[in-house]
Order: C-alpha cells, then structure tokens, then sequence
C-alpha cells in the first residue's frame, strides 16, 4: 500500500496478534534437531528455560541502533541457541553448526500462518478508511514473512526491532511509528501483550488494545479481531 494522507491508523504487533508461528523459537530448533539430529531425545520443555531470556525483548530499556544489519542481529542471538542445544545434549561443535541454521528455519514461510479472522478484519477496517502499520519486536525479515502471508499490500509501513533498533515498549520504538505518520489523528494500537504492546501505546498517548490474551489492568481486551472491531466503531459482522 503506498502511503498517502493518513488520518485513521492502526498500529499493530505481528506475531501473536496477526500471526503465529508453528513452535516459535522452541519449535524451530526442535525442526532443525529432528532433520539433522533425530536420535536426540528432547522436548520443548527441556528448551524452554534456554529461551527465556537473552533475546533483545527481553531488556527493551536497551537500544540496538547501532546493529544495522541483519547478520549482526542474528549473530546477537546465536549464543540463545546454542546454550539451548547444548542443553539437550549437543556438543559446542555440534550445537554452533546448528544455530547457524536457525535464521532461515525461523523464516521459512510454511511455518507462519495467519489468525482465521486477520484477513477479514484487515479488508473490513480498510474499506472503512484505516490504514495500518506493523510495529513488531521481530526478526530483520519481518516484511518478507508478512509478504509469504499475502497480507503485505494492507500495510503503509512495517517497523521491526531488529531494524529501528528498538523493542516495545521503549517509547523509541512508538516513536518511530508516530514520527512516519504526523498528520494522523486518530491512532490506536492493537496487540497481544499488556505490557510492550498496551502499557507501552499508552505511555505513548496511544489509546490501545489488547487482543487474544488476558491482562491485569487493561482496559480494553478482547478475545478477537472481530470483538476489536466493535471498540473502533465498526459493529459485529452480520
């Protein structure tokens, strides 16, 4: 979609509120052991404390701007990886050979699918005259994952960290998303997490909305899409 006047614009998060992927980050390495490693007994339990935190995410008050390409990020995040492979098992070789695999399984567009109720609430809010950006904590080829989906037309712009070089709820990351849109006047924020999506549009004068997850504190959740779309004045669908 290519930009023009914007008034009305929605700023959503990607993954978890548009899309999910098939395991996340768990679930890619669990791809990538089975393909190349199947005699390794593991789970997603036994991964899963390897992958609670050393992802930029997980201290959004530090910036990143100075991490330009996408290799760099990458490379930021190979030593997560590799402490979870080695952690069911593998040897230093064997686990650094793996987490150089996991940038393209993490990307590969049959892992990613759409929420059953994104593309209708895409269409229906755009033929009532929203426009949308993507400000999502993700991955430098974010635009190429939402291009597989066949959603990328709906989009004036996508924002992710790993390029702006700063994770929600860091108002920098808002920032960014306001500073490309002056003239927009009525501007709302959808997503699935309470803090970096709805804490974080708040802080930032952004009314928000928390979609598919249940938070403390929040003052507009909904379950779905469809709900969401009652609270921007578009009714249930017939």
């Amino acid at each position: 979609m290519g930009q023009g006047v914007v008034d009305k614009l929605i700023i959503w998060d990607f993954d978890g509120t548009l899309a999910y992927r098939d395991g996340m980050w768990g679930g890619t390495l669990i791809e990538i052991l089975q393909e190349r490693l199947p005699e390794i007994e593991f789970s997603l339990a036994d991964l899963g404390p390897y992958l609670q935190s050393g992802f930029p995410w997980h201290t959004p008050e530090v910036s990143h701007k100075e991490i330009q390409d996408a290799n760099a990020w990458w490379e930021m995040l190979t030593p997560i990886f590799e402490r979870a492979l080695m952690g069911v098992g593998l040897i230093d070789s064997q686990a650094a050979e793996l987490a150089s695999l996991v940038p393209a399984q993490f990307c590969k567009p049959d892992k990613w699918h759409l929420f059953d109720d994104t593309l209708n609430t895409l269409t229906d809010l755009s033929r009532h005259h929203w426009s949308h950006v993507i400000l999502s904590n993700h991955v430098p080829e974010l635009e190429s994952i939402v291009e597989a989906l066949g959603i990328a037309s709906f989009f004036e712009r996508i924002f992710t960290s790993a390029k702006i070089g700063f994770e929600k709820p860091h108002p920098g990351a808002f920032r960014t998303a306001l500073e490309a849109f002056p003239q927009a006047s009525n501007i709302w924020m959808i997503g699935d997490n309470p803090v970096a999506d709805v804490k974080g549009a708040e802080e930032n004068d952004i009314p928000a909305i928390l979609v598919r997850t249940k938070g403390e504190n929040v003052t507009r959740q909904c379950d779905n899409l469809q709900e969401m779309k009652v609270i921007l004045g578009l009714g249930l669908p017939g």
